[in-house]
């Protein structure tokens, strides 16, 4: 009963949480949108249907019962506080509603993974799902209803032309809106691209493509007409070359909305039959400009993300994780040779690991559990060494470690750690079994800014683990010259 009662008080939490969440933004939403009403047609600039997707889709915890009545209040206190009728306003806000009804209706019968929406396809189907699913829904409801009600604004001589602009601006205001919502980053992603910014020098070329954009549309301002539409083409495609893709969505978004509403305040001005017979043609272009960079920006992540995906696996062994040999190796001796350039370091320490009787494990068990136990072993050293410390396999049961502006007592001391600690912690099989394994380390060091080459560093550690494997393993044994080497600084 206890339980039952705090789910219950939980997910009424979560019903007035999403109740108040959803009906303060789409109030906002709506309110803006029908204020922006162009004399007496549907608004030119309605992102509230787009918006309730949106946050549907990307937050799930928001798409309950309290998050759908949040919305329905918010469309309708919106409609009736700005002077319409409560008649007008019930059905255009069922129609607003059915948008989002419909779209996740398809969205589920089709089972799109929405959450992959920056992958392969995934954002075109969506899109398409919306745009012949809610963006059409909406306007059949409001054209079946809405023209026979009194003092309506929607009249049946002009029927069609009602209905193409609400669909077309539908389908626009998703196009410019949706994505915003589905690329928001998360926390994580907030906190990693603020490091970045703290820790890479400051470069102006990142911006240029924004100023590209700003520059495009304030040329259609100068020379606005028909072809203004074509302007910010260049920039936008720079744009989702260069940005990320909740970057580009929102410049997106912003460059469709300024070049609508100066293109819609031309043709209004020019008069209103002008504005009506060139606005089905200007909303359709716009689509097109804004899904052209957002396509774009999709493409380029994907490629970038496999970029990276091949490059960790060309640099990484595939079983353990840890650096393969190679790129150890050329980490290593990267790593050195910066640091005695720049003097970033004062010493560095070599670990050669080798597991014992390894083969014997292999023997016994399979090379299952082999592979298990190698997998095992790198969580325990990685626990031991700091992030910034390279750990590589190089090959086999061998592995080795390279620690950077360490005394030589603190190297010893992580060697220690991480001989005691694989040799303390038993590895638990899937049958219930335990297996109790040991590792040898040889450890060479070196203090800088005078530094021999990295090969002859771990040769004389791999010279210690030979050493280690002599004295009867389960052990760590430093290299020969490391008192001979104190002694040579000392002089």
């Amino acid at each position: 009963m206890p339980r039952a009662l705090a789910y219950l008080s939980q997910v009424l939490k979560d019903n007035i949480s999403a109740f108040f969440i959803i009906a303060m933004i789409i109030f906002v939403c709506a309110l803006a949108g029908i204020l922006g009403r162009p004399l007496s047609f549907l608004a030119i600039f309605w992102p509230a249907n787009a918006v309730l997707l949106g946050l549907f889709l990307r937050f799930h915890r928001l798409k309950n019962i309290g998050g759908w009545i949040g919305a329905f209040i918010a469309f309708m206190l919106a409609d009736l506080l700005t002077g319409n009728s409560f008649l007008i306003t019930f059905f255009l806000t069922l129609a607003n509603l059915t948008h989002a009804v419909v779209t996740l209706g398809l969205i589920r019968f089709f089972k799109l993974d929405y959450k992959q929406y920056n992958k392969g396809l995934t954002f075109l189907y969506l899109f398409a799902i919306s745009a012949f699913g809610g963006c059409l829904a909406s306007p059949i409801v409001a054209s079946l209803t809405v023209p026979y009600l009194p003092n309506t604004f929607m009249i049946m001589d002009r029927i069609w032309v009602d209905f193409g602009m609400w669909w077309t601006g539908e389908i626009l205001n998703v196009i410019a809106f949706l994505p915003i919502i589905l690329a928001i980053p998360d926390k994580k992603a907030i906190q990693n691209h603020i490091q970045q910014f703290k820790q890479q020098p400051f470069q102006y070329e990142k911006f240029l493509p924004l100023l590209g954009v700003i520059f495009s549309v304030i040329l259609t301002h100068f020379f606005l007409g028909p072809g203004a539409i074509m302007f910010p083409i260049a920039a936008l495609v720079w744009a989702a070359l260069s940005y990320n893709l909740f970057f580009v969505s929102i410049i997106n978004c912003i460059v469709c909305m300024l070049l609508y509403n100066a293109l819609t305040a031309y043709y209004i001005a020019q008069s209103p039959d002008a504005y009506l017979g060139t606005t089905l043609s200007v909303r359709i272009g716009l689509m097109m400009l804004a899904l052209g960079p957002l396509t774009l920006a999709i493409i380029s992540l994907n490629r970038q993300k496999l970029y990276h995906q091949i490059l960790y696996l060309a640099n990484h062994d595939g079983l353990t994780t840890t650096l393969n040999r190679r790129y150890f190796y050329e980490e290593s001796e990267r790593t050195i040779a910066e640091d005695v350039e720049k003097q970033q370091a004062h010493s560095v320490t070599i670990l050669v690991l080798d597991l014992d009787h390894f083969k014997k494990i292999n023997d016994q068990y399979g090379h299952v559990i082999g592979d298990y136990v190698l997998q095992e072993f790198t969580h325990q050293v990685k626990a031991q060494i700091r992030t910034n410390d390279l750990f590589g396999r190089l090959g086999g049961e061998e592995f080795a470690i390279l620690l950077k502006d360490l005394s030589l007592d603190q190297s010893i001391a992580i060697a220690q750690r991480i001989c005691n600690s694989v040799f303390n912690t038993p590895i638990h099989l899937d049958d219930q079994r335990s297996l109790n394994i040991s590792v040898s380390i040889g450890l060479s060091y070196q203090t800088l800014p005078y530094c021999i080459p990295f090969q002859q560093l771990i040769k004389r550690a791999d010279d210690a683990l030979y050493l280690a494997k002599e004295k009867g393993r389960n052990q760590l044994c430093l290299e020969k010259t490391i008192e001979q080497n104190q002694n040579i600084f000392a002089q």
